[in-house]
């Protein structure tokens, strides 16, 4: 099975690169792969080393914080369109929670080392890219008050 790269359409199709120029977004597209993962599969673990910045093309990824207790809780379940592996960008580049697949799933796989680099070329890219993050960031931060206020 050969590496399968990816084209500006497969990009575009995402908000995170909705406003990116062409010329961006062929470098974002270059360090792009299509990666396959079966269901069941735990694709990372908190504090492994975050290299590899995701978009779920199709699938689901639960996404389970280790909390002091002991327990494992789920804080989210991922789906078509989202974004995974944030910290890929967001240093030090540890995960903060484990990753496993609850369907077969499809990703655009983005080498994060690369795209960070083309962050120092070009600051406008880096600056689209963190400011859709930050949203990303709110809107789980918001999930997870949602989570506490249930429990408590």
């Amino acid at each position: 099975m050969g590496v399968i790269m990816v084209t500006l359409q497969d990009l575009r199709r995402y908000p995170y690169f909705a406003t990116i120029s062409e010329e961006n977004l062929k470098q974002v597209a270059a360090v792009t792969t299509q990666k396959n993962v079966p269901a069941n599969t735990q694709m990372f673990c908190e504090g492994d080393d975050a290299d590899t910045l995701y978009v779920i093309v199709r699938g689901e990824v639960k996404i389970d914080y280790h909390l002091e207790t002991g327990e494992l809780k789920t804080v989210d379940i991922l789906g078509a369109g989202d974004l995974l592996v944030w910290s890929a960008i967001v240093e030090p580049h540890k995960m903060t929670g484990d990753g496993t697949t609850n369907k077969d799933t499809q990703l655009l796989a983005i080498d994060a080392k690369k795209l960070y680099d083309f962050f120092d070329i070009d600051p406008q890219l880096g600056y689209l890219m963190m400011t859709q993050v930050a949203k990303l960031l709110a809107n789980r931060l918001k999930n997870a008050r949602g989570l506490l206020a249930k429990a408590g």
